[in-house]
């Protein structure tokens, strides 16, 4: 990058300060003076191994590089090798980028009194100090831009290659514990990064039917965990569509206000299974396979976009197979019909016995009068050929099997 060429009544000064500037013993004392400045405002510098030294000789690579730029007639920024080094060291450290970006303001901040120092010290001179003043800061200026900018690129490239390596092994070790190659508590929580295994766990597994929005899964599951009540939960993307997630208490997570709060959550074409609470390692397999079965039974863009094992456990187990479809049809005989009609009966019923036969409760779920409940419960009556009040347990499995495998 190049900025304004250089005076030519400056040209003598720039070349004979560069020169003088660059001697050992003068470049030591600037490195001094910047390194000193950062450890004031940053004392923990001090405390990461390593991390002093190769910040010095950042500082003092920076300067020799500017040095030699300073008067020559156009402007060239390069990032030197040591600050590329300095970058990828505090990414590979997991340290923060905010970081980064102060070592660089503290030094321009060094920079500029620095620079005003020297303007004031100058002897008289055949040219004028307010040229020199902002020709020095201009080129420290862009140099000190440029260097930010490319750091930045720097740390981003390093931080991405150390996140992706950490979620690759993270995948690797949970599959390892799914397929009951790693059984060891203590070495599945030390390869898993910490994620504790002696308490319970409780298992998400999100799934999008359009790739471009996988995007939208992990915010969900963080919302999903701070709504359970869990900290830190153990996130892994196994590739594809989905997400896996586990959420480690102490105690079972209160899960019963998951369902209720979905309305809020629901997110384009995502759907979400949670498995039970289970402790140890064997609960950390076990939920996560119940979290996958029951996606069997969410469907998209509806209310039942989320399901927890606990509601649909029943259903989740028997599955949908032709042997099963027999027995709904033999249990719900007319009823299994897909006319609107039987379909708001059969809506009707469901609501009955999942309110514990109380026709009032049923009305306010369904938003309608007790008396169409009764008439729609009359009407269920002359269809299944006996009374309500002999509804078997089998027919209750048969509602529920058609409202989750053959819905619309």
């Amino acid at each position: 990058m190049s900025s304004e060429s250089v005076p030519s009544d400056l040209a003598p000064w720039l070349l004979a300060y560069a020169a003088e500037s660059a001697q050992p013993d003068q470049v030591e004392a600037w490195v001094d003076r910047v390194k000193a400045a950062i450890v004031r405002e940053m004392p923990e510098v001090e405390l990461v191994d390593g991390l002093s030294e190769t910040l010095r000789l950042t500082i003092r690579d920076h300067w020799l590089a500017f040095l030699g730029d300073f008067a020559q007639p156009e402007q060239h920024f390069h990032l030197p090798e040591a600050a590329r080094v300095l970058s990828v060291d505090i990414a590979d450290r997991q340290l923060p980028l905010e970081s980064l970006i102060r070592f660089y303001r503290v030094a321009q901040q060094e920079v500029w009194a620095y620079v005003s120092e020297l303007i004031r010290a100058l002897p008289p001179a055949d040219f004028d100090r307010a040229d020199l003043l902002m020709y020095f800061w201009n080129r420290a200026g862009v140099w000190l831009d440029q260097s930010i900018t490319e750091s930045i690129a720097a740390y981003e490239a390093a931080r991405s290659r150390v996140l992706a390596g950490a979620a690759a092994q993270r995948f690797e070790s949970v599959r390892s514990i799914l397929a009951g190659e790693l059984s060891d508590a203590r070495e599945a929580s030390a390869a898993l990064g910490g994620y504790p295994i002696s308490v319970h766990h409780t298992a998400v597994v999100l799934s999008v039917g359009d790739a471009e929005q996988a995007g939208a899964l992990e915010p969900l599951a963080a919302d999903l965990a701070r709504r359970i009540g869990a900290a830190n939960p153990l996130i892994v993307k196994p590739g594809g569509r989905q997400l896996w997630m586990w959420l480690g208490t102490r105690d079972q997570p209160d899960l019963s206000g998951l369902v209720a709060a979905a309305a809020d959550l629901r997110t384009g074409s995502v759907v979400v299974g949670v498995g039970s609470a289970t402790p140890n390692i064997a609960g950390f397999v076990a939920s996560h396979r119940e979290a996958q079965g029951t996606l069997r039974v969410t469907a998209p863009d509806s209310d039942d976009w989320l399901a927890v094992y606990a509601d649909v456990e029943l259903p989740v187990l028997l599955g949908c197979s032709p042997e099963v479809d027999r027995f709904m049809t033999r249990q719900l005989g007319p009823l299994a019909g897909e006319e609107e009609g039987v379909q708001r009966i059969r809506e009707t019923l469901t609501a009955y016995l999942d309110s514990g036969g109380s026709a009032e409760e049923a009305a306010r779920t369904l938003v309608v009068h007790r008396n169409t409940i009764r008439y729609r419960l009359g009407q269920a009556e002359e269809m299944l050929g006996r009374p309500i009040t002999r509804i078997s347990p089998q027919l209750s499995v048969a509602l529920r099997h058609h409202a989750l495998f053959h819905r619309g």
